[in-house]
């Protein structure tokens, strides 16, 4: 009995993450302006208060209306307008959702979406990410891959949600001829807690014949204890083994004692 007791909550310790509460979904049509919508829900029963995107495109940082609450397992929408892209091809734009969570905690979410002018090529370039999990620091690699037969030279943009953070967060990158080439990447904790699962974006844009692509890579990331921080949850399992160990042998004993009618 004590035995899967200690199992169960050690289990319980170790499985426990959390997703982000909100999650954010994105649409987009191109024609003399960029309609965009965007679209939170609440994938926990809990409420998530005082919620404000932030849009940045080209540049620009556009701040929708803040919400006063978005219930558990509801959503809400937002619609607005962005100027039309300079030319052909994809461009990105990147939604941070702030709200305060569970407690009343500051929290917030993140989203890259693609805009697409109609008619334009698909990239020769694909982006990958590979990921670790995160403490203090982490580490990630984002593989960039050319299937064109030439050289291509753009930049490459990480982004993270605020709680955490790389330097730094753009950086010129060059793929050989029908080539690969891996970036690694330092992912610093500045908030993210133990059981956090948080985004990870790699964009790399770049310009060939007169179109201008943004390729996109996302994976997660898993936030995990530091050493140090495990040592007091270790400390107290073991004291409640001891516990519960020393209650088992004193209820057999008083089993052992008891008299036969």
């Amino acid at each position: 009995m004590p035995r899967a007791a200690i199992a169960l909550l050690v289990g319980a310790a170790v499985a426990g993450s959390a997703a982000a509460q909100l999650r954010v979904e994105a649409e987009s049509h191109v024609a003399d302006e960029v309609a965009l919508r965007l679209r939170a829900t609440n994938t926990t029963p809990e409420a998530a208060r005082d919620v404000v995107p932030e849009v940045v495109y080209r540049h620009r940082t556009v701040v929708a209306d803040r919400v006063e609450v978005i219930d558990g397992g509801a959503a809400h929408e937002w619609r607005t307008t962005l100027p039309a892209p300079p030319g052909p091809g994809t461009f990105p734009v990147i939604v941070r959702l702030r709200y305060a969570g569970r407690n009343g905690q500051a929290r917030s979410d993140l989203l890259v979406h693609l805009v697409r002018t109609p008619g334009a090529p698909p990239p020769d370039v694909q982006a990958t990410i590979a990921t670790e999990p995160v403490s203090r620091l982490g580490h990630a690699v984002v593989t960039l891959e050319n299937a064109a037969p030439a050289q291509v030279a753009g930049r490459l943009v990480v982004a993270l949600p605020g709680d955490l953070r790389t330097d730094p967060e753009s950086r010129a990158a060059e793929v050989g001829a029908s080539g690969r080439v891996s970036l690694p990447i330092v992912v610093e904790n500045v908030g993210a807690r133990p059981g956090d699962v948080r985004p990870i974006f790699a964009l790399f844009e770049y310009d060939l014949d007169g179109t201008h692509h943004a390729v996109l890579g996302e994976a997660t990331l898993a936030v995990v204890g530091r050493a140090g921080e495990l040592r007091p949850l270790l400390v107290g399992l073991a004291a409640l083994v001891v516990a519960l160990s020393t209650l088992a042998l004193a209820l057999r004993g008083a089993r052992a004692r008891r008299p036969v009618p």
